[in-house]
């Protein structure tokens, strides 16, 4: 359901990254109000190991707790995100990805003249992916996209949860599959990377690796089977 009194919807998730989460709450609250009422922020907490409840500062936020421990379930955790975005805009980004002071209004006054087909990206400060062991000036996972658009023809593909990597990757090629195209917006760097990297889990993406290069010769397709975990809604905020 679309509610018109807000215009974005910003998802993101985390896995024991609770202290990310209120520097992430901390920033947002210092925007102007007359911002902070036209956006929402929706946080999922997948399968943390300790439940915390952050100072939400009086923001628009939803918190939901996977309760499933699935390895990796970055993609899933942020369908269910976007299934429970209520504004016509998702703004997706990993919780070590900070915006900018600058961000949030540059997204907000574009939004009118955005393209429903286009994928946002965002120049980003200080990321060194940690795969390649190189500097990048864009985030895969830190991305603007029209709710209804991206819930219809896209979606993360959750096949590739349960092991390490190109979720990300992939989502791009089903964007475009579906007559899609990415751009980015603004000409300067709208988020910093704070550098979070999720511990204890095996980082091999060979699976992965695999599992993408046999979906996209075998026809790249809609996700289908969608929200494969328990949740609950985390109240007290």
């Amino acid at each position: 359901m679309i509610n018109d009194r807000i215009s974005l919807s910003l998802v993101t998730h985390h896995l024991n990254g609770h202290q990310k989460v209120q520097a992430l709450l901390d920033e947002l609250s210092a925007l102007d109000l007359r911002e902070r009422v036209k956006f929402e922020i929706i946080i999922v907490d997948d399968c943390s190991d300790d439940i915390m409840t952050p100072e939400s500062h009086g923001l628009n936020l939803k918190a939901y707790r996977v309760t499933d421990d699935i390895p990796w379930n970055q993609a899933g955790a942020r369908n269910l995100g976007c299934f429970m975005a209520e504004s016509p805009w998702v703004l997706f980004f990993d919780i070590d990805q900070l915006p900018l002071k600058n961000c949030i209004p540059l997204i907000l006054l574009s939004i009118p003249n955005l393209e429903p087909s286009s994928m946002y990206y965002f120049y980003v400060e200080d990321f060194i992916d940690s795969n390649l062991n190189k500097k990048l000036d864009i985030h895969p996972n830190t991305f603007l996209v029209n709710t209804q658009r991206f819930k219809t023809t896209c979606m993360y593909d959750e096949d590739f949860a349960g092991h390490y990597g190109y979720e990300d990757l992939y989502l791009p090629y089903v964007w475009e599959f579906s007559g899609g195209e990415r751009k980015i917006l603004g000409n300067t760097a709208l988020f910093r990377d704070t550098k979070f990297k999720t511990a204890n889990l095996n980082r091999s993406s060979s699976v992965n690796h695999d599992l993408a290069i046999q979906k996209i010769n075998s026809g790249i397709k809609k996700p289908e089977n969608l929200i494969r975990f328990s949740w609950i809604i985390q109240t007290g905020y």
